[in-house]
């Protein structure tokens, strides 16, 4: 942690790394930008939906009690109101995401240009950091606060007082942008506390020290949680519908990991479970060993942050999703500890610079492979479902099932033009839906036909025959497969 003085630094920042610096951040704003022009899925739907309940902006911290409330991006939503392109609902974040490759620089500018660039560019390119960057939701804003809270904790030493008010300021926008940013607050926290301890050999030293430190985090934290205890009496309740998601067999926390790495690294299909996640971890520990090996200022941040935080996770058995992004406010920070790790191997061996730029340029290379995909088809192609079946369809209202109406009405409510009538799974065969869409299954797992009913029913077979796939890519969602029903299907079609 950079609690003591800096020392002179070998590279400077010069107006050529400004330069360089100014050329990532428009990169950074463009994919983003890029990023936000696909439809708009399941939960940015989720949470536009919500915002028709309110009467008030500032019901938004106290009324809206859900999972789907992410406050400051709730309230942007509220604010800019309904029929807006999808891009305009998501400009908070593409502000936010924009605005952290800038904190992300500024956090590692006064150890050397390597860093800052290097740092910056992780930040711009990383696709998850891209990805969060461009969606309605909250966490593009959590990050960006997370941010500026590490500079807030990394200079306390120099700044006491101005940085104990920046973390207390941070600590509110960063909560009230996702409540998943408090292990991450706390984390730091024991940092700045172990720092002080090892420096002053006191305990209650530095416990009084930490305390005053983070006084006025908690008081920004009570502010949130005052709300929120005084909107307990009005939860936010709707149909939901049942989770159709549960943990695979190594478990939601290593398939949350896994899903959250493998995108990062460029989505390829690894050849067993935890590979991911087992392999970060292996990352993480190495990096912090040979910090801890050379007396790195910020042994203790980086400690906190990849090693305590996802332990709080373990301790309290969470997530119970294993949806990458429940661990987005740790991975943020990867473009930092690499920058510090890196930006080191440029005053080692040509041997050593090679190696690490090899594998930087690695990264960099997958990612904008991934970015690739992900543009194609991001979160999902609604709009493009929606209007192929409202389009074939000849009698209305349009009948449809699926094997998860929640999740197939919200959005399709949202899209379609015609009326529509739901058709839940188990009704299907009695009712014989004109569609069947599918949302549970993965496109390698969509056959060609749909066969219901039959001999072990008493109505008799029914056949769905595949009209399309609308497949996603990323940490975001939804895969459709769209089934026509078949009035004259030939024998033997199943």
């Amino acid at each position: 942690m950079a609690f003591g003085h800096r020392s002179r630094l070998y590279d400077p920042v010069l107006p050529r790394h400004i330069v360089l610096a100014g050329c990532i951040v428009v990169l950074g704003a463009w994919l983003r930008f890029r990023g936000a022009q696909g439809d708009l899925w399941l939960d940015e739907i989720w949470s536009l939906n919500l915002t028709a309940t309110l009467n008030a902006w500032h019901e938004v911290f106290w009324k809206l009690i859900h999972d789907n409330n992410h406050h400051l991006n709730t309230l942007w939503l509220y604010i800019v109101g309904e029929g807006r392109e999808a891009w305009i609902y998501r400009l908070a974040s593409i502000v936010a995401g924009t605005l952290s490759i800038l904190v992300v620089g500024w956090a590692v500018a006064r150890d050397g240009a390597a860093k800052m660039l290097i740092a910056m560019l992780l930040c711009a390119i990383l696709y998850p950091l891209v990805h969060f960057g461009s969606e309605a939701r909250g966490y593009g804003l959590m990050m960006l606060f997370t941010y500026v809270a590490f500079i807030a904790v990394d200079r306390a030493h120099d700044h006491r007082a101005s940085s104990r008010w920046l973390f207390g300021l941070a600590t509110l926008l960063a909560a009230a942008s996702h409540l998943s940013s408090l292990p991450i607050l706390f984390m730091m926290c024991v940092a700045y506390m172990g720092h002080v301890w090892r420096m002053e050999r006191r305990f209650w030293e530095a416990f009084r020290q930490t305390l005053w430190f983070a006084a006025p985090a908690a008081g920004a934290l009570a502010v949130i949680g005052g709300a929120i205890t005084y909107g307990l009496k009005n939860i936010t309740t709707d149909w939901y519908g049942g989770r159709a998601t549960t943990c695979p067999p190594e478990g939601c926390f290593v398939g949350a990991w896994d899903e959250l790495v493998l995108y990062a690294t460029g989505g390829f299909a690894p050849p067993f479970p935890g590979l991911y996640a087992g392999f970060f971890a292996l990352l993480i520990i190495t990096f912090i060993l040979s910090f801890i090996s050379i007396g790195h200022r910020r042994t203790y941040l980086y400690g906190a942050l990849f090693i305590g935080t996802p332990a709080i996770y373990l301790a309290l058995n969470q997530p119970n999703l294993p949806f990458g992004r429940y661990f987005i406010s740790v991975f943020a920070f990867v473009p930092l500890l690499i920058a510090d790790t890196l930006g080191g191997q440029f005053k080692r061996s040509l041997f050593n610079r090679t190696l690490w730029g090899i594998a930087l340029m690695t990264l960099i290379g997958v990612n904008a492979w991934g970015l690739q995909k992900f543009f194609h088809d991001g979160r999902g192609h609604y709009r493009a479902a929606v209007a192929k079946i409202e389009n074939a369809t000849t009698h209305f209202p349009i009948t449809i099932g699926s094997d998860m109406v929640f999740r197939l009405s919200t959005v399709f409510d949202y899209y379609r033009a015609s009326p529509v009538k739901y058709v839940m799974s188990q009704n299907v065969s009695g009712e014989r839906p004109d569609w069947l869409v599918t949302v549970l299954n993965r496109p390698a797992d969509m056959p060609p036909h749909i066969c219901l009913g039959g001999a072990q029913t008493d109505a008799p077979s029914v056949v769905y025959k595949r009209a399309a796939i609308y497949r996603t890519w990323g940490l975001a969602g939804t895969d459709w497969g769209v089934y026509r029903i078949e009035l004259n299907a030939p024998e033997g079609q199943c």
